[in-house]
């Protein structure tokens, strides 16, 4: 019984592979975010930002059960801005790599699909109020996770999905940056974006 089990997984497992497609993509789009758990109760002060990311994507998905894998490595501007005056902003540029986990249904032409997407990032450059800041008081490193949904058309890819950053904004044990506390401070923020397929 054991045996014709392995078997019967061995053959799923085949035929899922013989049917599985793939493509790589270019994508683009706009992130809107803003900050959560800022020390020193200056939380209602900070506004969000627009940023912006692009990058490559690679889709990897299986018709049958609806299952697709997609790896991305964007370039992401994310940051906030304090509504209590001038130069107040500021921003960090990530190379991000997220792994969208997609479960969908092929209609055709279309295919509708909710995500979850894991991620880690690593700040490569920073700007605005935080371009004197020490790279020894940012937290380079991010990681957090995605929930959204999207649409395949064609070669044309929509999505959507808000981003809960788990990493800190500021080092352990830094002192303030340019004035300001940032010690539970994480960034988080909706997503949308388009990527053409080929």
């Amino acid at each position: 019984m054991k045996k014709i089990s392995l078997v019967i997984i061995g053959i799923l497992i085949l035929s899922a592979s013989a049917t599985a497609q793939s493509k790589f993509g270019i994508k683009g789009g706009l992130n809107f975010n803003s900050l959560k758990d800022i020390s020193e109760n200056t939380q209602e002060t900070w506004n969000k930002q627009t940023g912006y990311h692009f990058g490559l994507a690679y889709q990897f998905k299986v018709p049958v059960i609806g299952v697709g894998l997609q790896p991305e490595l964007l370039f992401v501007r994310q940051g906030a801005e304090n509504a209590t005056g001038p130069n107040q902003s500021f921003y960090l540029d990530y190379l991000t790599l997220p792994l969208n986990i997609q479960l969908g249904l092929d209609l055709l032409l279309i295919r509708p699909f909710v995500m979850f997407s894991p991620y880690v990032s690593y700040a490569v450059g920073k700007g605005e109020s935080f371009e004197t800041a020490d790279w020894d008081d940012i937290n380079r490193f991010d990681y957090g996770y995605g929930i959204g949904a999207g649409i395949d058309i064609w070669k044309l890819q929509v999505t959507g999905k808000y981003n809960w950053g788990l990493g800190k904004l500021q080092s352990a044990g830094a002192g303030a940056i340019n004035g300001e506390t940032f010690k539970n401070a994480k960034l988080q923020g909706f997503q949308l974006s388009v990527s053409i397929m080929f």
